[in-house]
């Protein structure tokens, strides 16, 4: 396995090229597996919120993109640099992008299927190589549809996707069962037992443990889904019932979430937090967010410091009661006695849809994103926000819309892949563009000369675990360097990366001047699994990244 909250609409019509006038029985062909229910209607004009938005998203019509901010200095060491799209031969449009431990990154999207007079919706899967710009098709196995489901990494590296809608009844959110997972390293899909229901929009987070826990989404009925779900750790991979979680018809389509170091999960919700107990499997309220931000908002959080200082921020998305989008934006310091939210410099744009990367330099890149609907007034431009003083960057723009059903992740090299949008044209669809952050273009970085591929936590002897102890890893650069940082592989769909999580390491300088010795925590701020391994200089500027599987 080892190398090194929102409602919204589908632009099914624009991913499939199916006209909103056919109408199809959607009834399994010839040996598949029975459908829960019948369906025959209309794509587009089955009875539920969700279908009405489809066909509003499908009516959307190009528009102009929004104003671009002013830019004071256009140096790529100032705002970066997009370089020309690469066109995915393959035709997979990146809905949902996963970093590997191999450097490749797994995308999916949809495709539809013609069986016996209708049409099913099956999952087509590539590999995309940064290093060689090619890429190559992995579907995963027939009927395993994990389009519009949610995905994370294991702690032995595998990815692990579950839910997504069920393959015989069209773009209605018939949510499906399936659990899949993906090895790096043969390249290959395997199916696992399914979940006790289907789930369309779940999020899937991994806990301390290296296990995931499965929360959200609607079942096959179309209600939302309150089974808890619990996964793992492997080799047991049948998902478990361990509690209900009653968020309502929007709180539980892709909630936030993410594991903090005390091993609680936190939880946020549109206008609603909460913290998920592992070790009881109870579910406790959290403070009550500043504004109802829905319709992908973007949460993350910040890179966590040594001794497990935990903060979140959140900006853009919906208000759920004015129905505009939003520049609001705030923060959660999660480590303090009595947290609570506190108003931040809002983004100097309303967005929503956009998609936010945190750089190892410790600042979040925000990427696309849309003004109005799921697709009008794209932004193009990207932001880059930095937390240690508040404030919001214009940077470089894109050339393709990246909207509604787009993605942007982390890659090894410390760049950034943005890929989806199966909007009308200009979307980006089957077209992935690579950012280069400013620190790209500001000197020689620094590099890691070696440096530990496993870094394994030492546990008390007896039947009865009590104790782990820290990790001391030591790294070899080529010049000074003053810290060290883990980042987790990215794993997002629908604006909600379910597996992003940077690190500061303690560390003290080698005697030789050139590297230094970083601790890895053993309190759960690092669950085990792959991980990129950055070294800083003093101008706060990455080396490439270093894999360590930690475990």
């Amino acid at each position: 396995m080892w190398v090194g909250g929102a409602i919204v609409a589908l632009t099914c019509a624009a991913a499939v090229g199916t006209s909103a006038a056919q109408t199809a029985s959607l009834t399994p062909r010839a040996g598949a597996k029975p459908a829960a229910v019948t369906v025959a209607n209309d794509e587009f004009a089955i009875a539920n919120a969700h279908v009405s938005e489809h066909a509003a998203a499908a009516a959307e019509k190009p528009s102009r993109a929004a104003t671009p901010l002013k830019i004071a200095n256009p140096s790529p060491s100032v705002i970066g640099s997009w370089a020309p799209a690469i066109k995915d031969k393959s035709g997979v449009i990146g809905i949902s992008s996963v970093l590997l431990s191999t450097g490749k990154v797994l995308l999916w999207g949809p495709h539809s299927v013609a069986a016996g007079g209708a049409y099913e919706i099956q999952t087509m899967a590539s590999l995309f190589d940064p290093a060689t710009g090619k890429t190559k098709r992995v579907d995963p196995p027939e009927d395993a549809n994990v389009f519009c489901g949610g995905a994370t990494i294991l702690g032995d590296g595998t990815v692990l996707a579950v839910g997504g809608l069920d393959p015989y009844f069209g773009w209605s959110s018939i949510g499906n069962p399936v659990v899949v997972l993906f090895d790096p390293i043969t390249e290959t899909w395997s199916e696992a037992p399914p979940m006790i229901d289907g789930r369309w929009y779940p999020t899937v987070t991994e806990l301390a443990d290296g296990s995931a826990v499965i929360v959200g989404g609607r079942n096959k009925l179309h209600k939302p889904n309150y089974n808890v779900e619990h996964i793992g750790p492997l080799p047991s991979t049948t998902p478990q019932v361990v509690a209900q979680y009653k968020l309502d018809y929007q709180q539980g389509l892709y909630p936030n979430q993410f594991l903090l170091p005390t091993g609680q999960v936190f939880t946020f919700a549109g206008n609603r937090t909460d913290y998920l107990d592992p070790s009881t499997w109870r579910i406790n309220k959290g403070p009550v967010p500043l504004a109802p931000q829905f319709n992908y908002p973007n949460a993350v959080v910040l890179p966590i410091t040594p001794g497990g200082h935990i903060q979140m921020v959140v900006y853009g998305g919906k208000n759920k009661f004015a129905g505009t989008t939003t520049s609001v934006s705030s923060k959660i310091d999660l480590s303090a006695a009595t947290p609570t939210f506190t108003a931040l410099r809002p983004m100097p744009q309303p967005r929503t849809n956009m998609n936010s990367v945190l750089l190892p330099d410790g600042t979040i890149l925000v990427v696309g994103g849309n003004q109005v609907d799921q697709f009008t007034t794209p932004t193009l431009q990207s932001l880059l926000y930095n937390p240690a003083n508040d404030t919001w960057t214009p940077l470089a723009s894109q050339t393709l819309r990246r909207g509604y059903h787009s993605t942007a992740i982390l890659l090894a090299d410390g760049r950034v892949l943005s890929a989806g949008d199966n909007g009308p044209v200009p979307g980006g669809r089957n077209n992935l563009e690579i950012y280069s952050p400013p620190y790209m273009f500001q000197g020689t970085r620094p590099a890691i000369t070696a440096a530990p591929a496993t870094a394994r936590f030492k546990r008390s002897a007896g039947t009865k675990i009590t104790k782990s102890t820290a990790v001391n890893i030591s790294v070899k650069t080529n010049v000074a360097v003053s810290k060290a940082v883990l980042i987790s592989p990215g794993a997002t769909t629908h604006a909600t990366n379910m597996h992003q999580r940077m690190v500061e390491l303690a560390s003290v300088p080698l005697a030789s001047g050139t590297g230094l010795t970083a601790t890895i925590p053993a309190d759960g701020t690092v669950p085990p699994g792959p991980y990129m391994l950055f070294v800083l200089d003093s101008n706060n500027t990455p080396s490439v990244a270093s894999w360590v599987m930690v475990s």
